[in-house]
């Protein structure tokens, strides 16, 4: 098995969601582009138009939505292109359907004229925002108490997102990269498209966290209290949201405070492999004991040293106990690659990494059971599958694959 989302409890998940609503006339880099760096970042990203019937973007590209509005699952993210946006901005449908999800913790992405499928829901409400340079006019006539800006590549106002036209689309989608991953993450993505035009200062970030504020000036200190205690599920700034504040303060020779906002972000993502990593760079600018570079470890699975790396990384719990050295979706994605090739044994080692360091994955047990099955061991898959259900009994993956393996 390979937004906003403002509550803590689901902000620690295994994977966020994208949803991208199609609708006849959609234009397609709108879109795609978005589609590409939210895939590319390792997001489940799917496709829904109001009905789940086809529809014909630019008038040459016909697109089977996957999902229907009354059947789409929650998304953490949805994503309104532009084209032929004014139809479903009159849909009442389709503005249920978003205010609905908005409501329960969604954030909203517009690019180009999609700003007006927001607008009529009165998510854009005095705000300042931003659309396709021919269309400032239009939606400046909705919105008569919110400022819509020229040559802005995307606006950020925390619950909702509006970029400019077509390629914009891309900058606002690693924008949010960058705000739920980190920075790095963001740009490992737009070297991977190849883009670079990418410039993060070409937009506008109107929306503040106020956990990053008070971390900034350490008012969060002198509160004297553990962060889950003193700070509302709302204000829990996402993972890539901390790392870049610790980024920017060792930047400036700030390390004390960059590792209690590492610290402090390990505390509300504690599998958080970026945090980690980040961490262990801090602990050696204060010449303080670090354990050993990740990307060293993830190198050592990638040139087929499991065993070699199973030892690193005993040896690391040893002296830094529930230290986390890799991502988990890496690691499980470089498993799925080497089963690909039929080395089955191999990608049983690498999957068994997986579990023993994130033993409350139910994906990591679910992949372990994949490649036993795939390797011809049925009694160690029906037992791997059975432990991802009792982690997550909602994994119909895996309640499948018991149902043919028993």
């Amino acid at each position: 098995m390979f937004l906003l989302v403002v509550r803590a409890e689901a902000q620690q998940k295994e994977k966020y969601t994208v949803a991208i609503f199609l609708y006849n006339g959609v234009e397609l880099l709108d879109f795609a582009g978005p589609g590409e760096v939210f895939s590319a970042s390792g997001f489940r990203v799917y496709t829904v138009s109001v009905d789940g019937n086809e529809i014909l973007s630019q008038g040459f590209v016909t697109v089977k939505p996957q999902h229907s509005v009354d059947n789409a699952p929650k998304p953490d993210i949805v994503v309104f292109p532009g084209g032929g946006a004014d139809a479903p901005s009159k849909d009442a449908r389709v503005i249920n359907w978003l205010k609905s999800n908005v409501a329960t913790g969604t954030m909203a992405m517009s690019v180009c004229t999609g700003a007006a499928i927001l607008a009529r829901a009165g998510l854009l409400e005095g705000y300042n925002v931003t659309t396709f340079h021919n269309y400032i006019d239009g939606l400046q006539a909705l919105l008569p108490n919110s400022k819509v800006l020229r040559d802005t590549r995307f606006v950020d106002n925390g619950v909702v997102v509006t970029t400019a036209g077509v390629s914009a689309g891309i900058d606002g989608a690693l924008h949010l990269v960058s705000r739920i991953k980190g920075l790095e993450a963001a740009k490992e993505t737009a070297r991977y498209m190849e883009y670079d035009k990418w410039k993060p200062e070409e937009g506008r970030v109107d929306y503040k966290n106020e956990t990053i504020e008070k971390l900034k000036t350490g008012a969060l200190d002198k509160e004297n209290k553990a962060p889950k205690a003193s700070i509302g599920p709302s204000s829990v700034p996402y993972e890539g949201e901390l790392i870049n504040l610790a980024s920017d303060m060792v930047m400036n020779g700030q390390y004390s405070q960059a590792q209690k906002v590492l610290e402090a972000s390990i505390k509300w993502y504690p599998n958080s492999a970026a945090s980690y990593r980040e961490l262990a760079r801090v602990y050696t600018k204060l010449g303080k004991d670090a354990p050993p570079d990740g990307e060293h470890f993830v190198k050592l699975v990638e040139d087929g040293k499991a065993d070699e790396a199973m030892a690193l990384y005993d040896k690391t719990q040893k002296a830094f106990s529930g230290w986390i050295l890799f991502d988990g979706n890496y690691m499980n994605m470089i498993g799925y690659h080497v089963m690909a090739k039929g080395n089955y044994d191999y990608a049983i080692k690498i999957f068994q990494l997986n579990a023993k360091a994130f033993p409350k994955s139910a994906n990591a047990f679910d992949s372990l059971a994949e490649g036993y099955m795939r390797g011809g061991h049925k009694k160690e898959a029906i037992a791997n599958y059975q432990k991802s259900l009792e982690i997550d009994p909602s994994n119909h993956n895996a309640k499948d694959m018991l149902a043919k393996l028993q």
